[in-house]
């Protein structure tokens, strides 16, 4: 016997949910397919763990229908949808050895699956080597370290086949270097299993690093969803830009256009900047973003590149890039400089930035 996984896409539609006065939940509609990594990411509060206890069938809806494939799984208990959930706490006994808790699932189920002590045995040894803590089955808890426990929580997820995979900020008690080393395990151990995976969390980091696609989440409302790199350099809307990464963000109305480009005057900067419209059609006022990644030192190489001359007003050494503050007209620019270059607060600096990296979105 060994561990057989059956994926299935699961389907929100449109989806609420309400506690009191509170709406959690706000009328949700998403599809995650089948095999996939998702990520829904957003503020605490925003809705997000209501809506992954909605999928894992904690949480009933007040409207709408969650769907596995086609199976209409709304008003089903948890154990009957067969997913499995890993927490934040964790939430492993410590009372019961490693070997103990990865088989907990497996010996509730045993009667029903009609599992032998030595198959317990044998799907419990395959879990432990997949989340590389062989070895280890005669310990406690108290004695592994965070991201060793972290392990031992996953194990038992998968050790009971789910077809979905949940994950509630699952490495938000970790440190730094071990948050890093989980983040590529997890993402080794999805893809190896093709299992269809939703996580929550608020890290953008996480999200963006692990994620086949994202919906950013705010005020129980998906803002926007896509591939990390889409939600980041293409934000939809004025949240999303803001509460991904750091961001240049300036008032602007549209007075022409320029190619595929819309001509924005920005006040501030004195300026008409040449823009990519996030949807046509767009006009009047509207927020020019630009991330400070995507500015350049040096002249335009084109005529839809934007030159920016300012002074540096602070500099700060972050080992992989330089970030810099520049005094641009009235404004002030943030921009990420190549860690080799010699630049020294209240010099001269020229900047480039070129029009497909400069984002207009509608002002609100």
């Amino acid at each position: 016997m060994s561990l057989e996984l059956h994926p299935v896409s699961v389907t929100l539609d449109d989806v609420s949910k309400y506690f009191g006065n509170v709406v959690a939940v706000d009328h949700v509609s998403l599809k995650i397919d089948k095999g996939e990594f998702f990520t829904i990411l957003g503020p605490s509060g925003c809705g997000k763990s209501t809506t992954l206890r909605i999928i894992a069938g904690f949480e009933v809806p007040d409207s709408g229908r969650v769907f596995f494939d086609d199976e209409d799984v709304t008003f089903k208990k948890p154990y009957e949808r067969e997913t499995a959930m890993v927490f934040q706490n964790y939430a492993l006994w410590p009372h019961m050895t490693v070997f103990d808790n990865v088989a907990y699932g497996l010996r509730v189920k045993k009667k029903r699956y009609n599992l032998s002590e030595d198959e317990i045995k044998k799907l419990v040894k395959q879990a432990l080597e997949l989340v590389r803590l062989e070895g280890m089955e005669k310990r406690y808890p108290l004695q592994l370290s965070g991201g060793q426990q972290q392990r031992v929580a996953l194990a038992r997820a998968l050790v009971v086949s789910p077809r979905i995979l949940l994950l509630d900020e699952p490495l938000s008690n970790l440190d730094a270097k071990l948050r890093i080393e989980m983040r590529e395990e997890l993402k080794r151990i999805q893809r190896s299993l093709k299992i269809t995976t939703v996580y929550v969390t608020h890290d953008q980091v996480e999200a963006l690093s692990m994620s086949d696609r994202i919906a950013v989440m705010n005020s129980g409302r998906i803002m926007q969803v896509g591939r990390p790199d889409e939600v980041y350099f293409r934000p939809k809307n004025l949240f999303v830009a803001e509460f991904l990464g750091r961001s240049n963000i300036f008032e602007g109305e549209i007075v022409g256009e320029k190619g595929d480009y819309v001509l924005v005057k920005v006040v501030e900067l004195d300026k008409d900047i040449p823009a990519t419209p996030v949807e046509k059609g767009l006009k009047g006022k509207v927020a020019v973003v630009i991330r400070p990644e995507v500015i350049v030192v040096g002249s335009p190489k084109s005529d839809t590149d934007v030159i920016f001359k300012g002074v540096v007003d602070f500099k700060m050494f972050v080992g992989d890039k330089l970030e810099a503050r520049v005094k641009v007209g009235k404004v002030t620019l943030l921009a990420y400089l190549p860690n080799y270059i010699d630049v020294s607060v209240g010099s001269t600096i020229e900047l480039g930035v070129s029009a497909r990296n400069i984002i207009a979105l509608p002002y609100k």
